[in-house]
């Protein structure tokens, strides 16, 4: 990761469409917002006929591969087999489909069947059932390797899948690949050498969360309790989660590397731009939570590394406000792909070609039927009946720590952000068809009298 900030640009802030997996994942394939996708939770999946960055690829004359998670279909202990087709329907040539951890106690999938091959599935399937089977308040907050050797974890894994690939790529069509890590995700399960390669004294503290203000109507209290909804029975060790989590990252930062080789290999590696993103952020403690879903900073700041051949500002940082869903347009701009006129995505190549520094004012964010506009210093969350949930100074308040919803000093700056994430999902309406929805039997001529 370090290679490619060094060799690309990255965006110190990324955000996520939506902190939850399958809302997150259908913007960036569709790039269009929630509210356009119909799409707010984990159990959707991508229509049939949807427009893809996959399909525009392949009508530009590319080779389309996905290797790993994708997870725009149910993935769950079922036959990833059997999804082939619609990932075909989607865009993809060649698909190499595989689940989260959980998924692969009674799964079925590439990398189930490799486990199997070398006698490695019975025993992480009992595991993984046992875990499975502790309450949600227990279960989530255990931090252990698998019984398992670290080159046959599922991260490991998808690197050997995408290093086969290029290795044998043979076609004289341009190549695009998605590589979908697993992790970093719960269970803990890192590693052991890779967790030890973060201290438990290096771990930094989480965030912890201040009593809630005695101005803060219900549905603000409501909504931060709701927000809890990972809670442990007992003391849990924070910072041994942390540690796992880190040591998850690591073991990807060591995929990265063989892929980064098996491209050398081939000499791709000068003629190939590199996208590497997170389809959302974890909670690890902060403000008492674990987990997403929700609109704090922590599950919602994305790392994003753009690198282009031969970048010109390689090396250099953006803080221009970047939301994931544009990396649909800027794949397709890379590619010399015509986008669709009505996705919500703006293409980040004119930053990384040093043809502006401007992009997005604020950015939009929704899952659950929440809504959150995040500017330079104010963060405002709001429900689905257009009421203020949750509003945090960030200039004064980085740590969102303190909720000012109803503050009566705050009042003038809730309704001046309300007013402004209602003109950014107006402005982003989906269009159904290429026909303007502004047309009418009738239209107002000049000199006509309106009145």
């Amino acid at each position: 990761m370090d290679r490619l900030a060094a060799e690309g640009v990255r965006f110190t802030h990324a955000f996520t469409t939506s902190p939850l997996c399958v809302p997150a994942r259908m913007s960036l394939v569709t790039g269009l917002y929630p509210h356009n996708n119909n799409c707010w939770q984990g159990l959707t999946e991508l229509p049939p006929g949807a427009d893809t960055y996959m399909k525009r690829l392949r009508a530009a004359g590319y080779r389309t591969c996905s290797i790993g998670k994708n997870h725009l279909y149910d993935m769950e202990n079922c036959d990833l087999y059997e999804h082939h087709p619609k990932y075909v329907a989607a865009g993809f040539d060649h698909i190499e489909d595989m689940s989260g951890t959980w998924g692969i106690i009674e799964g079925r999938s590439v990398y189930v069947d490799h486990l199997k091959s070398l006698g490695l599935h019975e025993g992480l399937a009992a595991y993984l059932k046992q875990l499975e089977e502790q309450p949600d308040e227990i279960r989530r907050f255990i931090a252990e390797p698998l019984p398992l050797p670290e080159e046959h974890y599922i991260d490991a894994f998808v690197a050997d899948r995408v290093e086969t690939y290029v290795d044998a790529y043979d076609d004289d069509a341009p190549s695009f690949v998605y590589a979908g890590f697993q992790g970093p995700h719960e269970p803990w399960d890192s590693p052991l050498r890779y967790a030890n390669m973060h201290p438990l004294g290096r771990t930094p503290d989480p965030v912890p969360e201040k009593p809630p203000g005695d101005w803060l109507p219900p549905r603000a209290l409501r909504y931060q309790k709701w927000a809890q909804y990972y809670q442990p029975k007992g003391p849990i060790d924070g910072k041994r989660i942390a540690q796992y989590y880190f040591g998850k990252i690591r073991q990807i930062d060591d995929s990265i590397g063989r892929i980064l080789a098996a491209y050398e290999r081939k000499g791709w590696l000068d003629d190939t731009l590199i996208v590497f993103a997170s389809d959302h952020g974890e909670m690890l403690g902060d403000l008492g939570r674990l987990s997403k879903s929700v609109c704090y900073e922590p599950a919602v700041r994305v790392p994003l590394i753009v690198c282009p051949p031969r970048c010109d500002r390689a090396g250099m940082t953006s803080d221009a406000f970047v939301e994931l869903i544009d990396l649909h347009a800027t794949v397709l701009d890379a590619a010399g792909a015509e986008p669709w006129m009505h996705q919500d995505s703006l293409s980040l190549m004119p930053l990384v070609r040093c043809q502006t520094d401007a992009h997005r004012e604020d950015v939009l964010i929704e899952v659950h039927a929440h809504y959150c506009l995040r500017t330079r210093d104010w963060k405002i969350i709001v429900g689905g009946d257009g009421l203020t949930v949750a509003l945090f100074d960030l200039a004064k308040d980085p740590r969102e720590q303190v909720n000012l919803c109803e503050h009566p000093d705050a009042a003038a700056v809730d309704l001046e952000l309300r007013s402004r994430l209602l003109a950014r999902i107006t402005a982003s309406t989906y269009r159904t068809t290429d026909v303007d929805p502004q047309l009418s039997s009738h239209s107002l001529e000049e000199g006509t009298d309106a009145s």
